[in-house]
């Protein structure tokens, strides 16, 4: 019995035993099963960007954009989501600075320079290319349309007219003196308002006779002075002188030099017509004098106009002008000498027209264009200096959430008064490259208009 007692005890223990053992065995099992499962939700959760035991410390992400290092990285850096955000009490701003975890007092350098640049990210705003108002300076030749107006200093024609006794002879059935005349009034009343007009006359006075001569040769008057054309003081001028006697030519092309001389350079645009009938008959060098008016920094174009004239009569004017630099034509009649003062005026005048239509529309144009780089780069003056206040204004903020310390604050506010410190500069510095380049081609415009007038104008 006792034996038998035995065997049963040991083998109930042994169940005993067994079972006791078994059960935690399946615990385990269940526990790890349970463990893995929890595992492979953890790595679900990190790749779908959940990992709620981590939330707080690791859902918010720095990295944003670096702060751009030269202005043309600036314009096209993107525009920040709180770019038009009044402030720090702008509730965007609010939630983004809320949203922005704590750093831990021991950040590095590098964890303050991914802040700043989140925060740069946010406010940054939007700024416009200078370039696009940069022009080209282009320049084109004169239409039949070019009539604008000239200035009265710049364009001054003299006549200088023969009223030597030959003036007398008949052309058309009139003297040729009486057609002169009327051809110098028409054509003095066509010209525009702004222009100036000069009458000289030579050889009106004394007679054609040999007692006479030296009186005649030393006849020689500025009768109607330079001035806009004014029609009862150029008829009055006109009336005081009919035909006389010598042909003082020579000395009347060098006081026309003098008449001339107050008008040099290139704004002034000089034209001196001389109407004769004849040869010098003072004894003076009307060839040299003629070289000498060209040489003068006058620069007039010279017009000499035979009045039905021929042989060696015809070839002293034609050497004339040849000395001159201007041209020489005959007329035999009164509307040929009409044409012939205005064919060169009008031509003058189309040009002069164009030179100054195009100057004041280069002037114009590159005027606009300095305003516009002055105001574009004094907007961007102005945009970097309300990112720099959003920016200081959140450092500041995010110290007194206890989301930085001091000592971070101080860093970060030196880092962002430095920044726009040297962006500030760059702009400068933009704003003088782009007006001293927009002076350059204006200048380089003007020079350009200047040359091709010069090249088509008559006689330049």
């Amino acid at each position: 019995m006792n034996y038998k007692r035995r065997i049963i005890f040991l083998v109930f223990s042994i169940f005993l035993i067994t079972g006791c053992s078994s059960e935690p065995k399946e615990d385990t099992k269940a526990q790890e099963v349970a463990k893995s499962e929890q595992k492979e939700e953890e790595s679900s959760e990190k790749a779908q960007g959940t990992d709620k035991t981590n939330e707080k410390e690791e859902g918010f992400d720095f990295n944003s954009l670096p702060v751009p290092s030269n202005l043309e990285e600036m314009m096209v850096y993107p525009v920040g989501p709180l770019a038009s955000a009044e402030g720090i009490g702008d509730e965007g701003v609010k939630k983004a600075l809320e949203a922005i975890p704590a750093l831990s007092e021991e950040a590095s350098d590098s964890e303050l320079t991914s802040l700043f640049e989140h925060l740069y990210s946010l406010f940054k705003k939007e700024y416009e290319d200078p370039k696009a108002v940069m022009i080209s300076g282009t320049v084109s030749a004169p239409g039949q349309e070019a009539t604008s107006e000239v200035k009265a200093e710049t364009f001054n024609i003299e006549v200088i007219l023969d009223s030597s006794g030959s003036m007398a002879k008949q052309m058309d059935g009139k003297a040729r003196m009486e057609l002169a005349k009327a051809s110098i009034k028409k054509f003095a009343s066509s010209l525009p308002k702004e222009a100036n007009i000069s009458l000289r006359v030579y050889g009106h006075k004394g007679t054609g006779s040999d007692k006479d001569k030296s009186l005649s040769c030393s006849s020689n008057e500025l009768v109607y002075p330079m001035q806009p054309y004014d029609k009862g003081g150029l008829s009055q001028a006109l009336r005081e002188f009919k035909p006389a006697g010598w042909t003082p030519l020579a000395q009347a092309i060098t006081e026309a030099q003098k008449d001339l001389s107050q008008y040099k350079g290139d704004e002034n645009k000089n034209i001196i017509y001389i109407v004769s009938d004849g040869i010098e008959t003072c004894g003076g060098n009307p060839v040299a004098a003629a070289k000498s008016l060209k040489d003068s920094g006058i620069a007039p174009v010279v017009n000499i106009i035979g009045f039905d004239v021929a042989g060696k009569d015809q070839q002293q004017l034609q050497e004339i002008a040849k000395a001159a630099g201007g041209t020489y034509s005959n007329v035999k009649s009164q509307q040929q000498l009409r044409d012939e003062f205005f064919k060169t005026v009008e031509e003058s005048l189309k040009w002069l027209n164009w030179k100054n239509n195009q100057e004041l529309d280069t002037y114009e144009k590159y005027n606009n264009q300095s305003t516009n780089v002055r105001v574009i780069t004094n907007n961007w003056q102005t945009n970097t200096t309300l990112e720099e206040n959003k920016i200081m204004f959140s450092i500041i903020d995010l110290n007194n959430r206890g989301k930085i310390t001091s000592e971070q604050k101080s860093k970060l506010l030196d880092m962002n008064e430095s920044y726009y410190k040297t962006q500030r500069n760059s702009i400068e510095e933009l704003q003088t490259v782009l007006i001293n380049a927009t002076d350059k081609e204006m200048n380089e415009t003007l020079e350009e208009i200047d040359k091709i007038y010069k090249e088509n104008n008559p006689d330049n």
